[in-house]
């Protein structure tokens, strides 16, 4: 069970630290290292920046005034077939290239396994390093939804006056396998059927808004060639805007939201880094580089959640599917009093 808990809550990220030493290997492209980087990580960045804004709600009804909830969900965001590579051309990049030429289809963090092998040539100098495997393969057959990044939460609710309902969600600081995972939320849901009559004398029925945002910061150690303390550092950010429609049958409601979410992402690879530039594969001791990657990531769209919550008492139990770019199932269980 403690096995199976590890993969559930941070399973895309440790699969990225087994692939840590294979992209230093792309640190010997110099200025095109963030390019290749970019292009691998972009399904894993954008996964969690989805995944962090599900999970807000599961009502429409908001707390009566200091009612409060305890939630634990577990979102996940399923990446895109069409997302599992990346189209490397030659022609995008100053010093790599394919041994043997062309263009290729290469793994991206969710892809596969591949035999490509990549030069890259500098000064004259040319270094040979295979192109980096995604973990696609490695993912356990435990989860609902393969390939995808799972992102787990804890929410607390609290009812204020004018009916509104503020939310704070966190995950405390935790190291996994040498990985570092945090995350802050904070959401405000208020009551909209208290100004519409109409829509306020149809039971069971109830409309409301809702803003969040939520924070993220994740650190990947690994032992790199020359610096023990090398590591990458992920900062995400996301929020989102939602009108949610609910309709309560006391022991079973059904929910519906709309709106738009986004997010912005900042990926920086820390330490030194030795080149291995000659033919040979000898490594020069005077070629170091700090910090050589630092991107930036970012994701906007319309989203739509249908989703249905099992009243037993003060207990909840809720599930629900979101359609967007990355599709998300999250499921949960809640703790609600009035």
């Amino acid at each position: 069970m403690k096995k199976y808990l590890k993969v559930l809550v941070l399973i895309g990220l440790v699969s990225f630290s087994s692939q840590a030493q294979e992209l230093e290997d792309i640190f010997n492209a110099k200025d095109d290292a963030s390019k290749y980087v970019e292009n691998y990580m972009a399904p894993a960045m954008n996964g969690l920046m989805y995944n962090l804004n599900n999970a807000w709600y599961t009502t429409g009804k908001v707390h009566e005034k200091f009612g409060f909830d305890l939630t634990i969900s577990l979102a996940v965001a399923k990446i895109p077939d069409s997302e599992k590579t990346f189209h490397f051309d030659p022609a995008d990049y100053h010093y790599l290239t394919l041994q043997g030429g062309g263009t290729a289809e290469l793994p991206t963090f969710a892809g596969g396994d591949t035999d490509e092998v990549i030069d890259a040539t500098y000064e004259g100098d040319t270094a040979h390093f295979d192109a980096v495997d995604g973990v696609g393969e490695e993912w356990p057959e435990e989860l609902i939804i393969p390939v995808s990044i799972p992102t787990p939460m804890v929410q607390i609710g609290l009812g204020l006056p004018s009916k509104t309902d503020v939310k704070l969600r966190f995950y405390p600081k935790s190291t996994t396998e040498g990985v570092e995972y945090s995350l802050f939320g904070l959401g405000l849901q208020h009551d909209l059927t208290q100004y519409f009559k109409v829509i306020d004398s149809i039971p069971g029925l109830t409309i409301s808004a809702l803003g969040a945002f939520t924070k993220a910061n994740v650190a990947v150690a690994y032992e790199a060639e020359a610096d023990v303390d090398s590591k990458l550092e992920m900062g995400i950010n996301a929020y989102t805007v939602q009108l949610i429609g609910d309709y309560n049958l006391k022991f079973i409601n059904f929910y519906l939201g709309t709106g738009y979410s986004g997010g912005a992402t900042s990926l920086d690879v820390k330490g030194e880094y030795e080149y291995d530039s000659n033919e040979n594969g000898t490594i020069e001791e005077d070629e170091i580089v700090k910090d050589p990657v630092s991107l930036d990531f970012a994701v906007a769209g319309f989203k739509t959640t249908i989703g249905t919550r099992f009243n037993l008492g003060p207990v909840k139990v809720f599930g629900d599917y979101t359609i967007q770019k990355y599709p998300a199932v999250t499921l949960g269980l809640a703790l609600s009093i009035k």
